[in-house]
């Protein structure tokens, strides 16, 4: 079985991303039924995604999905510190990395996942 860990970076303001970004939380989920081992991480623009308001009335269903499935890794708490998106105090997930450092996955790297980017 694989081990995947998706990172999502899509702009849920956008229609076209947040429709990319609910169907890799799809995949995520049906990969995760079959038995892979999945996670779930929201990088860049995607740490919007739990606060954001979409044009895409798929998504919040879609990432709601994935966080009721334990899928959810976190979100980077670089991209949402004060320096950069400053959504941090409003995020209720768990945030890896703060404003000085990106997470790098290594750990899970050396576990064996692969990382899939949206």
């Amino acid at each position: 079985m694989a081990k995947l860990l998706f990172v999502v970076m899509s702009d849920p303001s956008s229609l076209s991303e947040s429709i990319k970004a609910a169907h890799a939380f799809h995949y995520a989920v049906e990969l995760s039924q079959k038995g892979n081992e999945v996670l779930v991480y929201l990088d860049g623009l995607g740490t919007k995604i739990p606060i954001s308001e979409s044009p895409y009335k798929g998504l919040r269903p879609a990432f709601d999905e994935v966080v009721k499935r334990g899928l959810l890794l976190g979100a980077c708490g670089y991209c949402a510190s004060p320096p950069h998106l400053n959504i941090r105090d409003r995020l209720k997930v768990k945030l890896l990395g703060d404003e000085h450092d990106h997470y790098a996955f290594q750990d899970l790297v050396e576990k064996g996942f692969q990382l899939v980017l949206t």
